[in-house]
């Protein structure tokens, strides 16, 4: 087999090398541009003006799906937006077939179409991966098909993630407090989690719930350091860092696995569906006040559960950082015992990848910390602050929203600063 591809290996590099030249962005501009001239006055003549799926559908009998998408991809904004919508090659051609002895359909405008879609196959055709490659090239340019794709992608990843993980979860929720420390000089973290909808569909399946740095009694860490949320930096009981009050009753049962340096928490798997289950905890000395750098990396997040939507809310307390930006970055986690990356703004980065997370401005005031679809959020929150010693006023803060996000891809909060502050 090795041999058989070292042989193929010259042809093939010339074939794709070949491929890429012909479908250059000019290129596939001009095809979208064509088809979109040659296509859409057809599908006016045969579903009317303004066109109707029903007409395609009862007029030359289109299934529903095809009809729909025909009369979408009329609707686009531009003519990549067209490109992207308008069915295959084989269902433009189910178009055509049945439009030619249609009395609406005029020949010449039949004919002009045909060609339109042999160039249109001969694009896909010259592109390694097809249709999947151009809706790709075709997003690096535009940034509304670039999220269509994308949340296509991201559906389909969650299923079948879900399967071969074991479980998913509706909705994961984390709220993220960046504080001064008590002695002022350097930056603590709280954070709290709240899974809704936490369902096994494998009795087998492991489900990991939280890894902390494991630690000899009577070690005293120099960096930073967990701790339950009233302060607790011994601890390392599951209990500790579970919030009985704010979660389904019973507690489940939860199993520690020693890791090495790191302790993880892993769901008994006797519970099978858990309707609510919240944790909260401290990271101590995660930075200092004082930020002589232009940006940050202060926490990276490691997604160990499928989930419908996550919701990561981060405040920062008022007068700390008061420049500071949020910047939201994705990428694949490095090899075992590789050190973090940082993604810095404007710099390329191999493990960088290109994932969309909507932020929006979460409430502030008397509504602070509420979140649609979960009535106790503010509350939750609200009393975890107050245990934690802390005022639940005086911060800014940032809701970044993902549906369906990709597990295992490392999601970095970062800041950045207008100035460096000496």
């Amino acid at each position: 087999m090795a041999g058989q591809s070292a042989a193929r290996a010259p042809s093939s590099v010339g074939a794709d090398s070949a491929a890429s030249a012909g479908a250059s962005g000019a290129h596939i501009a001009a095809v979208a541009a064509e088809l979109r001239a040659r296509l859409t006055p057809l599908v006016w003549a045969l579903a009317g003006t303004p066109p109707r799926p029903v007409r395609l559908m009862r007029g030359i009998g289109l299934d529903k799906s095809l009809a729909g998408r025909l009369v979408q991809a009329t609707r686009a904004g531009s003519d990549m937006e067209f490109l992207h919508t308008v069915p295959s090659p084989t269902g433009l051609r189910i178009l055509l077939d049945k439009g030619r002895a249609h009395a609406a359909a005029d020949a010449d405008l039949v004919r002009g179409a045909a060609l339109a879609v042999d160039r249109f196959e001969a694009l896909l055709d010259a592109l390694p991966g097809g249709r999947q490659a151009l809706d790709a090239r075709m997003g690096d340019s535009s940034t509304s098909i670039r999220e269509k794709r994308e949340h296509m992608a991201r559906q389909a990843s969650f299923k079948a993630v879900s399967f071969l993980f074991g479980h998913y979860c509706e909705t994961l929720t984390t709220t993220l407090f960046i504080v001064p420390s008590a002695a002022g000089e350097t930056v603590d973290l709280v954070e709290i989690h709240r899974r809704i909808g936490l369902h096994r569909l494998s009795t087998t399946a492991s489900v990991p719930l939280l890894s902390l740095q494991a630690r000899a009694e009577g070690d005293i860490p120099q960096g930073p350091f967990i701790a339950s949320v009233d302060g607790d930096a011994t601890t390392r009981r599951p209990e500790d860092f579970l919030i009985a009050a704010a979660s389904s009753s019973p507690l489940p049962e939860l199993r520690v696995i020693d890791e090495g340096p790191m302790l993880t928490f892993v769901l008994d798997p006797a519970a099978q569906t858990l309707a609510l289950l919240t944790s909260a905890f401290r990271v101590g000395r995660v930075d200092t006040v004082k930020q002589a750098a232009s940006f940050v990396a202060l926490r990276n997040y490691l997604l160990h559960t499928p989930c419908r939507t996550l919701v990561r809310d981060i405040y920062l307390a008022e007068g700390l950082w008061p420049d500071a930006q949020l910047q939201i970055d994705f990428s694949l986690p490095g090899p075992s015992g590789s050190p973090a990356v940082a993604l810095e703004p404007g710099k390329a980065n191999h493990r960088r990848v290109n994932l969309t997370c909507r932020i929006e401005q979460p409430p502030l005031g008397a509504h602070a910390f509420e979140m649609p679809g979960i009535a106790d959020q503010s509350a939750v929150t609200r009393a975890l602050l107050v245990r934690a010693g802390l005022a639940a006023s005086g911060y800014r803060g940032w809701r970044c929203v993902m549906s369906h996000p990709v597990p295992l891809i490392e999601m970095q909060v970062a800041f950045s600063f207008a100035g460096a502050q000496g």
